[in-house]
């Protein structure tokens, strides 16, 4: 009420600029959140340049010693990420570096001398088809310094004085901050 018209002018021009220099940096976070999910889907699906995936029709895989031996063949093939096996229909997906080739993974499987794979392959009408490997071998690189792995045994339990106390255990009014974020826990998930 004591301003006259041209501050209240100026004011209000003043206020509109920093609305909208606000509005241009919300923009600028909005890029930004946009630019940050693409880059997380780099390892998702087919978008990761250096990985391929192959699915593998294993004659012979039906048990889980066979499977075992499976495992050791292609473990050993450097250029393997990952792999999964569906023993109900004897496939094998397999993840593997761009530059590895399939024969490699057939090769490998091979030596076992129990096994033998196809590659699984979709036509132009969606429907799966089996493509045999030749059968001259493939060079296959070796991983060959592969660490031991881990023992899968329990660890021993520590002192008992010494663990995370369960939500509830505190006697009235000895609420700390890792009771609350217990509670908050507790009942925001559904276990």
């Amino acid at each position: 009420r004591t301003t006259t018209p041209g501050e209240t002018k100026l004011l209000a021009s003043e206020v509109y600029d920093i609305l909208q220099s606000s509005n241009m940096a919300d923009m600028d976070n909005v890029n930004e959140m946009n630019y940050r999910r693409r880059k997380a889907q780099f390892f998702l699906g087919s978008t990761n340049k250096r990985a391929k995936t192959v699915v593998l029709h294993i004659d012979g895989l039906d048990d889980s010693s066979r499977r075992n031996l499976c495992e050791e063949a292609l473990l050993k093939i450097k250029g393997v990420i990952s792999f999964t096996f569906q023993m109900a229909v004897q496939r094998c997906v397999v993840r593997i570096r761009s530059d590895l080739k399939a024969e490699a993974l057939a090769t490998a499987i091979a030596s076992t001398k129990v096994m033998k794979a196809q590659q699984v392959v979709k036509s132009e009408s969606g429907e799966e088809m089996l493509v045999p490997f030749q059968d001259t071998p493939v060079e296959v690189e070796q991983n060959t310094d592969l660490p031991e792995y881990l023992p899968e045994d329990e660890s021993p339990t520590k002192e008992q004085d010494k663990a995370v106390s369960r939500v509830g255990s505190h006697p009235e009014g000895a609420a700390s901050w890792l009771s609350t974020a217990a509670n908050f826990l507790s009942r925001s998930f559904y276990w």
